[in-house]
Protein backbone atom coordinates (compact mmCIF):
# COMPACT_ATOMS: atom_id res chain seq x y z
CA UNK A 1 0.00 0.00 0.00
CA UNK A 2 1.31 3.18 -0.78
CA UNK A 3 2.36 6.07 1.79
CA UNK A 4 1.67 9.68 1.79
CA UNK A 5 5.19 10.67 -0.23
CA UNK A 6 4.35 14.48 -0.52
CA UNK A 7 7.41 16.45 0.67
CA UNK A 8 6.04 20.49 0.97
CA UNK A 9 8.16 22.77 3.11
CA UNK A 10 6.14 25.08 4.17
CA UNK A 11 7.08 28.76 5.47
CA UNK A 12 5.44 29.05 8.56
CA UNK A 13 3.78 26.98 11.19
CA UNK A 14 0.57 29.18 12.47
CA UNK A 15 -1.98 29.69 9.50
CA UNK A 16 -4.82 30.81 12.37
CA UNK A 17 -5.10 33.96 9.96
CA UNK A 18 -6.76 31.39 7.42
CA UNK A 19 -9.77 30.57 6.58
CA UNK A 20 -10.23 27.03 4.73
CA UNK A 21 -13.62 24.85 3.74
CA UNK A 22 -13.41 21.41 2.68
CA UNK A 23 -16.46 20.42 0.79
CA UNK A 24 -17.09 16.60 1.04
CA UNK A 25 -19.82 14.21 0.01
CA UNK A 26 -22.53 12.11 2.06
CA UNK A 27 -21.99 9.47 -0.64
CA UNK A 28 -18.87 7.23 -0.50
CA UNK A 29 -18.63 8.63 3.16
CA UNK A 30 -16.85 5.14 4.97
CA UNK A 31 -14.47 6.42 2.30
CA UNK A 32 -14.31 9.93 2.79
CA UNK A 33 -14.65 10.54 5.93
CA UNK A 34 -11.06 9.40 7.20
CA UNK A 35 -9.58 11.31 4.44
CA UNK A 36 -11.40 14.47 5.56
CA UNK A 37 -10.66 13.81 9.44
CA UNK A 38 -6.55 12.89 8.24
CA UNK A 39 -6.97 16.48 6.28
CA UNK A 40 -8.79 18.64 9.14
CA UNK A 41 -6.05 17.40 12.09
CA UNK A 42 -3.43 18.52 10.07
CA UNK A 43 -4.64 21.38 9.32
CA UNK A 44 -5.45 22.28 12.56
CA UNK A 45 -2.16 21.33 13.78
CA UNK A 46 -0.91 24.27 11.71
CA UNK A 47 -3.84 26.41 13.89
CA UNK A 48 -5.73 26.82 10.24
CA UNK A 49 -9.55 27.72 10.81
CA UNK A 50 -11.68 24.83 9.24
CA UNK A 51 -14.96 24.55 8.30
CA UNK A 52 -16.55 21.31 6.66
CA UNK A 53 -19.65 21.51 4.67
CA UNK A 54 -21.35 17.87 3.78
CA UNK A 55 -22.85 17.66 0.20
CA UNK A 56 -25.01 14.80 -1.26
CA UNK A 57 -22.26 13.74 -3.85
CA UNK A 58 -19.30 14.85 -5.68
CA UNK A 59 -21.48 16.70 -8.76
CA UNK A 60 -22.83 19.28 -6.31
CA UNK A 61 -19.10 20.19 -5.43
CA UNK A 62 -18.89 22.51 -8.10
CA UNK A 63 -22.04 24.17 -7.38
CA UNK A 64 -21.01 24.86 -3.73
CA UNK A 65 -17.13 26.50 -4.76
CA UNK A 66 -19.66 28.58 -7.60
CA UNK A 67 -21.51 30.11 -4.82
CA UNK A 68 -18.39 30.54 -2.37
CA UNK A 69 -17.04 32.50 -5.26
CA UNK A 70 -19.72 34.42 -6.08
CA UNK A 71 -18.91 36.66 -3.04
CA UNK A 72 -17.53 40.05 -4.09
CA UNK A 73 -14.97 38.78 -0.92
CA UNK A 74 -14.95 35.35 -0.37
CA UNK A 75 -15.16 34.30 3.12
CA UNK A 76 -12.88 31.65 2.77
CA UNK A 77 -8.83 31.95 1.63
CA UNK A 78 -9.24 27.79 0.20
CA UNK A 79 -11.22 25.44 -0.65
CA UNK A 80 -10.74 21.54 -0.57
CA UNK A 81 -13.16 19.33 -2.12
CA UNK A 82 -13.40 15.83 -1.74
CA UNK A 83 -15.32 13.07 -2.96
CA UNK A 84 -14.76 9.66 -4.33
CA UNK A 85 -16.24 8.58 -7.72
CA UNK A 86 -15.77 4.74 -8.10
CA UNK A 87 -16.33 3.23 -11.49
CA UNK A 88 -19.31 1.12 -12.01
CA UNK A 89 -20.44 -0.56 -14.52
CA UNK A 90 -22.02 2.47 -16.87
CA UNK A 91 -20.87 5.49 -18.15
CA UNK A 92 -22.00 7.32 -15.46
CA UNK A 93 -18.19 7.02 -13.74
CA UNK A 94 -16.90 9.20 -16.89
CA UNK A 95 -19.72 11.62 -17.33
CA UNK A 96 -19.21 12.59 -13.27
CA UNK A 97 -15.56 12.70 -13.14
CA UNK A 98 -15.14 14.66 -15.95
CA UNK A 99 -17.86 17.07 -15.20
CA UNK A 100 -17.02 17.52 -12.03
CA UNK A 101 -12.84 18.18 -12.97
CA UNK A 102 -13.86 20.57 -15.80
CA UNK A 103 -16.26 22.52 -13.59
CA UNK A 104 -13.15 22.80 -10.75
CA UNK A 105 -10.70 23.63 -13.23
CA UNK A 106 -12.88 26.40 -14.84
CA UNK A 107 -13.72 27.89 -11.23
CA UNK A 108 -10.25 27.82 -10.22
CA UNK A 109 -9.31 29.81 -13.55
CA UNK A 110 -11.50 32.17 -12.32
CA UNK A 111 -8.22 33.16 -9.60
CA UNK A 112 -10.50 34.37 -6.50
CA UNK A 113 -9.15 31.79 -4.54
CA UNK A 114 -6.93 28.17 -4.75
CA UNK A 115 -9.48 25.47 -4.85
CA UNK A 116 -7.39 21.77 -4.25
CA UNK A 117 -8.54 18.94 -5.89
CA UNK A 118 -9.05 16.12 -3.78
CA UNK A 119 -12.48 14.05 -5.88
CA UNK A 120 -10.89 10.40 -6.08
CA UNK A 121 -11.57 8.59 -9.32
CA UNK A 122 -10.79 4.90 -8.78
CA UNK A 123 -11.74 1.19 -10.61
CA UNK A 124 -12.60 -0.01 -6.88
CA UNK A 125 -13.72 0.51 -3.46
CA UNK A 126 -10.62 -0.85 -2.59
CA UNK A 127 -8.40 1.41 -4.27
CA UNK A 128 -10.37 4.41 -3.20
CA UNK A 129 -9.84 3.48 0.47
CA UNK A 130 -6.27 2.92 -0.58
CA UNK A 131 -5.85 6.31 -1.51
CA UNK A 132 -7.81 7.88 0.84
CA UNK A 133 -5.68 6.62 3.64
CA UNK A 134 -3.17 9.18 2.70
CA UNK A 135 -4.99 11.86 0.48
CA UNK A 136 -6.42 13.71 3.18
CA UNK A 137 -2.82 14.89 4.51
CA UNK A 138 -1.72 15.34 1.30
CA UNK A 139 -4.51 17.99 0.46
CA UNK A 140 -3.88 19.58 3.84
CA UNK A 141 -0.28 19.86 2.60
CA UNK A 142 -0.66 21.26 -0.58
CA UNK A 143 -3.56 23.93 0.64
CA UNK A 144 -1.08 25.81 3.11
CA UNK A 145 1.47 25.50 0.37
CA UNK A 146 -0.28 27.36 -1.69
CA UNK A 147 -1.57 29.88 0.70
CA UNK A 148 2.18 30.37 1.47
CA UNK A 149 2.40 30.92 -2.18
CA UNK A 150 -0.36 33.07 -3.03
CA UNK A 151 -0.50 35.47 -0.01
CA UNK A 152 3.35 35.17 1.31
CA UNK A 153 4.83 33.93 -1.43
Amino acid sequence: MKTENLDIKLYKDDYSKKKIVIIDTHWNSEIIKPMVRDCQELLEEYKANVHVLSVPGAYEIPYIVGKYLNYERPYFDAIITMGAIIRGETPHFEIISQSISDSILQANMRGKIPIIFGVLTTNSADQAKERASYKGKELALSTLSILDIVFDG
